[in-house]
């Protein structure tokens, strides 16, 4: 069960009620989700590359989840996942970002399809997307691997949309002022010509202003400037409330307040292994 309790490093939110967790599917039932979706993805994805024997047979985990993690530009998202895989290397980090660079850079049949939207200045469709996860997805839950969201869903209609092929059973969300974030960011310089990067707030210039090697001044980008973040967090704010409030009402996503990825993480992970042991005691009772 998931219950609310107080650190003295910062205080930890528990959203939705506890009954509201009788929404959520036991994991055994999450990998019959899997598995009923498993042949007909494979299938339509087969033409696409060869498969090995082996990459015929279902999926053989009897424990398997979807954790998706949630976090404002810049709030440390990347470097909690990062966190996770390490400790719980059952999971699989699923970026759809990552994924979308690699199939049009393989020029995949996915790929070939999303190109055709970026090309013209449009956002790849949320089945081009779904596609996309789900290929992962079924490879991964064959290998006995859970899943860990990475950019997907992003919006309600979008987790709506996934709630058809894949059912998300935990949610992280990270929740960082924004004070926190535009401070952050609004504190990166860059040498244009180098690329490097400079951080008055960890990793300062020996000089203001200036780059380390060559003496040039340093740039801001229009995009780390504080109205321009400002901006940014407003829009996955607006995005993201609808999201979080659908995740509350199937009982599935828990809230994580602070302003430091290194004072957070305990917590997540805590939470986060409480949640699988007692899903494995669950599953070994069924």
């Amino acid at each position: 069960m998931m219950q609310a309790f107080v650190s003295p490093a910062f205080r930890r939110t528990v959203v939705g009620k506890s009954s509201s967790l009788l929404h959520r599917r036991s994991p055994t039932t999450v990998v019959r989700s899997f598995a009923s979706i498993y042949h007909a993805d494979m299938e339509d994805l087969s033409h696409e590359e060869t498969s090995s024997p082996s990459s015929t047979s279902s999926p053989s985990s009897s424990c398997a989840h979807s954790l998706l993690i949630l976090g404002k530009p810049g709030g440390g998202k990347g470097t909690i996942s990062g966190k996770i895989l390490s400790d719980f290397p059952q999971f699989r980090h699923v970026s759809t970002g990552d994924q979308l660079r690699q199939h049009v850079r393989n020029e995949t049949k996915l790929g070939l399809e999303a190109k055709k939207y970026m090309d013209e200045g449009c956002l790849v469709p949320d089945n081009v997307m779904i596609k996309m996860v789900m290929k992962d997805a079924v490879e991964a839950i064959k290998n006995g691997q859970s899943l860990l969201l990475d950019g997907f869903p992003r919006t309600m209609e979008q987790a709506v949309a996934l709630d058809e092929q894949l059912d998300v059973d935990m949610v992280i969300n990270l929740c960082i002022p924004n004070e926190t974030i535009i401070e952050r960011i609004s504190d990166r310089w860059i040498h244009p010509a180098s690329g490097r990067v400079y951080n008055y707030s960890y990793k300062p210039p020996k000089v203001t202003g200036m780059d380390d090697e060559t003496g040039e001044p340093l740039v801001q980008r229009d995009d780390d400037k504080p109205e321009s973040v400002l901006k940014r967090l407003n829009k996955y704010e607006e995005a993201t409330r609808p999201l979080v409030q659908y995740y509350e009402e199937k009982g599935v996503i828990q809230t994580f307040r602070g302003t430091q990825s290194d004072v957070i993480y305990p917590e997540v992970q805590e939470w986060l292994g409480e949640q699988l042991a007692e899903d494995d005691v669950e599953a070994n009772t069924i």
